[in-house]
């Protein structure tokens, strides 16, 4: 499909968006070459954001491919951006300092030239629906890290078990230690008996 004409009108949004706005206008290579696209950056790991917009496009019943790290969702239709249908393309970048995780999501749309609307507009639902993510993007943080505790009780709960049952070891030898020391003694005192006898006579 043609390269629909809004995002040729991506970069003249500049002067009309409001500072409270986190979504903008970027580049991102795609198909060898750099291509317009509205970006975000949220404060999470890749896996984290990448999962609240799969979660995201499920709830709106749209399947994905995925290619060479670009998540592409082709012949589709999301409301709030536009009833038309569009091919969407995601790109998620890991940004931010080691132990500050951060991700930027960038969105290219193309599509054909039946599009319904004006294209500052759609551009503007655009970034509106990547600002929209953040919540899910909170909220798949929290399930992330839900089974990261879940998954770290249950390493614990495996060593706990594994020293219990070497301590089950540890005294079923210890009895058998007993058990044999036991015995060995009524030998001694057996051969003792004996070496008594013999001295006796």
């Amino acid at each position: 499909m043609k390269k629909f004409s809004l995002i040729l009108a991506l970069f003249t949004l500049g002067g009309t968006v409001s500072f409270a706005q986190k979504a903008y206008e970027g580049k991102v290579r795609y198909k060898k070459i750099d291509q317009p696209a509205l970006a975000v950056e949220y404060d999470y790991p890749v896996a984290v954001v990448e999962n609240a917009l799969k979660a995201k496009m499920a709830d709106l019943r749209l399947s994905y491919t995925a290619n060479k790290g670009f998540i592409s969702y082709n012949n589709s239709a999301i409301p709030s951006i536009t009833r038309s249908v569009l091919d969407y393309t995601f790109k998620t970048m890991p940004s931010g300092k080691s132990g500050k995780e951060k991700t930027t999501l960038y969105m290219i749309m193309e599509g054909g030239n039946n599009v319904v609307g004006d294209a500052v507009v759609l551009a503007a639902n655009g970034k509106a629906f990547l600002e929209s993510l953040a919540p899910d993007v909170k909220r798949s943080n929290t399930i992330f890290q839900i089974k990261k505790q879940e998954d770290l009780l249950v390493s614990e709960e495996q060593k706990l078990q594994s020293l219990k049952e070497s301590y089950k070891e540890l005294e079923e030898k210890m009895q058998k230690n007993l058990e044999e020391q036991q015995k060995q003694s009524k030998v001694i005192a057996s051969q003792k008996s004996i070496l008594d006898d013999l001295k006796n006579n």
